[in-house]
């Protein structure tokens, strides 16, 4: 039986929390395939709120599978596989071969325990989002083309891949037409799909930034290739340690994920050069976070330096959106786009064309621009925050920053006699969630290059939130506790 309890005061917009709770009780299995569900009108009267609320949370829930509508009848929840529930059997890994699932993964995946502050570096703040423009632009498209619900073009229809283009060339300075655009549910399926493009042609050693993206490491693994950890430096990847075998870089050099740090010029060239070296060499330029730079102006995307066709650029709307939204990008070199057509062309687009064609208004009307800018000061508004309240914790403990003045996480590194493993137990028996730098290192990493870091997200917190959360790191003597040598205590 379906039961849904709604918060007033939990400051979570009602419509997400009734889509939650009926996902929740569809993947536990309280609500079995072709349970009928109550209709908008009459939940909507039993809880209180608007019909449009309840419409938007069964609008989410049918977009991403979980129920759907029968002509005349109502709503239904599908017959899902195992796959599609949330205890995932985990995929065995040998070891010294990749990284682990990464957190952000797993994070989405699991229960968390509950936490009176959680400094998750993944999450994003959702309540600012301009609900009404998407709901309005939701209806504006199912009223006006029906066509929508017919197959589209494999790679993401025209318009929304027009309108990438147009984003990223003004943006990022990306040079590129829509027809290198290939849209898909999320970077993980799009890295998935360069995997058999990469394969075919025998490119199959890749060299991935350590630490970094180890989901990244674990989808190429997977999928057959070699992976191989690259060492960071202050200016990025360093191009010394990209392994001789290896065809394929994969960096984050506008805001490197976790250490934050932004690849200068002279190493982009350098790594430019190493591409062009030699023939079918190419760089994967994950872009993941660049709206967000609170100091000077965006760095301009390694794709825009890029002459011969070297790089492939990625994005993604999760960040800058929301998460569901499951909307990612990638822009190929023509050599490589006719090997992708070749490959993965029979491949249908994984985005539903209802999804392309609201985010097409939004971006092409201006609303993604205006929601990006709203969110850049409200994040560097809790980013400075932030900032301030670590201040006594930086001078006590002789913690070193980097990262700061964009994205939406700080990295904390923290000096020899302070273990990350016991700050993060310490902090959680307070009620305080911090998570480690450790999990983004490959296995393969040497231990003696390892640094010890907190990745303090503040994105998903109120102001209020992060104050208190912070102050309780002091109050409690967190760091102090993680300490092995005692001449720090004072």
């Amino acid at each position: 039986m379906l039961s849904i309890h709604l918060d007033q005061r939990s400051g979570k917009p009602l419509y997400n929390q009734i889509y939650e709770q009926i996902r929740e009780q569809i993947l536990t299995g309280e609500l079995t395939a072709s349970t009928k569900l109550p209709s908008t009108r009459s939940m909507a009267g039993n809880l209180g709120v608007s019909r449009n609320t309840v419409d938007t949370a069964y609008y989410q829930l049918q977009s991403e599978g979980y129920i759907d509508a029968a002509p005349k009848s109502g709503f239904y929840v599908c017959a899902l596989t195992p796959v599609d529930y949330r205890t995932k059997p985990a995929v065995p890994v040998p070891e010294n071969t990749t990284g682990s699932t990464d957190t952000a993964d797993a994070s989405e995946t699991q229960d968390k325990p509950a936490f009176l502050y959680d400094f998750d570096p993944y999450s994003i703040d959702i309540s600012h989002f301009p609900f009404s423009v998407w709901r309005r632009l939701s209806r504006q498209v199912l009223m006006d083309d029906h066509s929508l619900f017919l197959l589209g073009d494999n790679r993401g229809d025209q318009a929304l891949r027009s309108a990438i283009c147009s984003y990223v060339r003004m943006s990022r300075q990306v040079t590129c037409t829509p027809d290198q655009v290939i849209v898909g549910a999320g970077v993980d399926y799009l890295l998935q799909m360069l995997s058999l493009v990469f394969q075919s042609s025998s490119m199959n050693n890749i060299t991935l930034e350590s630490p970094g993206y180890t989901q990244a490491a674990h989808i190429f693994h997977n999928n057959g290739l070699t992976v191989t950890p690259g060492t960071m430096d202050k200016s990025g990847l360093s191009t010394s340690s990209i392994a001789p075998e290896s065809s394929i870089v994969y960096v984050t050099p506008s805001h490197q994920f976790p250490l934050g740090t932004v690849m200068p010029y002279g190493r982009r060239v350098e790594l430019l050069t190493w591409a062009k070296s030699a023939p079918n060499r190419y760089i994967i330029e994950d872009d993941h976070d660049s709206e967000f730079r609170y100091r000077g102006k965006p760095i301009p995307a390694l794709q825009g330096m890029d002459d011969e066709n070297r790089v492939i650029y990625i994005g993604t709307f999760s960040k800058a959106i929301a998460p569901a939204i499951r909307v990612g990008y990638m822009i190929l070199p023509p050599e490589l786009l006719k090997r992708y057509e070749q490959i993965c062309g029979h491949y249908s687009c994984t985005v539903s064309r209802v999804d392309q064609a609201i985010l097409t208004h939004f971006l092409c009307e201006g609303y993604f621009e205006k929601h990006v800018n709203r969110m850049r000061k409200i994040y560097r508004s809790k980013h400075d925050l932030i900032l301030e309240c670590m201040q006594p914790l930086i001078d006590r403990y002789g913690l070193t920053l980097q990262g700061e003045h964009a994205g939406m996480h700080i990295t904390i590194f923290l000096p020899e006699h302070i273990n990350e493993q016991s700050l993060i137990k310490n902090a959680a028996t307070q009620g305080i969630h911090l998570y480690g730098i450790e999990s983004h290192y490959l296995p393969q990493h040497p231990e003696k290059l390892r640094q010890q870091a907190i990745l303090l997200g503040y994105s998903a917190l109120t102001e209020e939130e992060i104050k208190k959360g912070v102050h309780l790191m002091v109050d409690t003597h967190i760091f102090d506790q993680s300490s092995s040598s005692a001449r720090f205590l004072s």
